[in-house]
């Protein structure tokens, strides 16, 4: 195997393959510390995964009559039809099952793009992991960052239609600027380890997919905490996904929040981060090989 270094990265070409060239810098380094360095070097790359962001944002609806526009069609599209169908099963009035079903909707769709795109994050990038020396949490700073644009809209739309409705903000209200906190922070180790995974096992990407669209019906969007009893109650309370909605929009429609909500997602951020610290910082290594 011939090698050359340039600028502090090491480039090894394997003859078998010749076609691939993988690199082994700082960036590659196994252990838990190599993480958090790499976390670091990646969020200073700041205008880097921004532009890489926006670029994959506007590819998606290039050539399009109403481009951006279809992010809050499809929302609010959806929201309305839910709403019309399933607001007779709730105990609430039309203007509040309206405002649960905006708010927690909109916020479901950012938890769970960034578990199903997480573990594509570093398999779409392939070409510049093999070929560029960036750290790869550029890689999910990117993800991250498009999935917070498109969740920026969605929460958007749901306040002003919130508001049009007759919805006023209180000052309970700025609880949710620590809920969206926790969020991105919980999005950050997501988007990481899922990556990791979905690079090493491609089967992993398959699994999410198929349990996240169970998730979607075993937490409170389209049916109301309050009123569910027996073996739903039950499966709700165990369902990380109903707390982590919980913060984020009882908040804004004047709701306390569900007893421990806030334990519960404290205890998945610290669970998480060690995992993927530990988990994360000992594959790293062979995410070329596996991309």
């Amino acid at each position: 195997m011939a090698t050359q270094e340039i600028d502090d990265a090491q480039y090894s070409i394997d003859p078998e393959s010749a076609d691939r060239t993988v690199i082994y810098s700082a960036r590659a380094q196994s252990g838990p510390l190599s993480l958090l360095r790499d976390l670091r070097e990646g969020f200073r790359h700041g205008p880097i995964w921004r532009v890489f962001a926006w670029d994959e944002i506007q590819n998606r609806y290039r050539r399009s009559v109403l481009g951006l526009a279809w992010i809050g069609i499809s929302y609010l599209f959806f929201v309305f039809v839910i709403v019309l169908f399933f607001r007779g099963f709730a105990s609430m009035g039309p203007d509040y099952f309206l405002s649960y079903v905006a708010l927690g909707y909109a916020a479901f769709m950012f938890l769970i793009g960034n578990v199903t795109e997480g573990c594509l994050v570093f398999r779409t990038s392939a070409t510049w992991i093999r070929s560029a020396p960036l750290p790869y949490s550029i890689y999910v700073f990117k993800g991250l960052s498009r999935a917070f644009f498109t969740f920026a809209i969605h929460a958007l739309l749901a306040v002003c239609v919130m508001f049009w409705f007759g919805w006023r903000p209180s000052w309970q209200a700025l609880a949710v600027i620590p809920a969206i906190g926790a969020y991105l922070i919980n999005a950050v180790w997501v988007q990481y380890l899922f990556g990791l995974l979905g690079a090493r096992w491609r089967d992993f990407g398959h699994l999410m997919t198929t349990v996240t669209r169970l998730m979607f019906f075993a937490s409170p969007i389209i049916w109301v905490y309050g009123d569910t009893t027996g073996i739903r109650r039950n499966v709700a309370d165990i369902n990380p996904f109903t707390h982590f909605l919980d913060i984020f929009r009882a908040p804004l429609i004047g709701e306390p929040y569900i007893d421990a909500s806030w334990l519960v997602v404290l205890g998945w951020t610290v669970i998480g981060w060690t995992v993927t610290i530990i988990v994360g910082g000992a594959m790293r290594r062979r995410l070329p090989f596996w991309v």
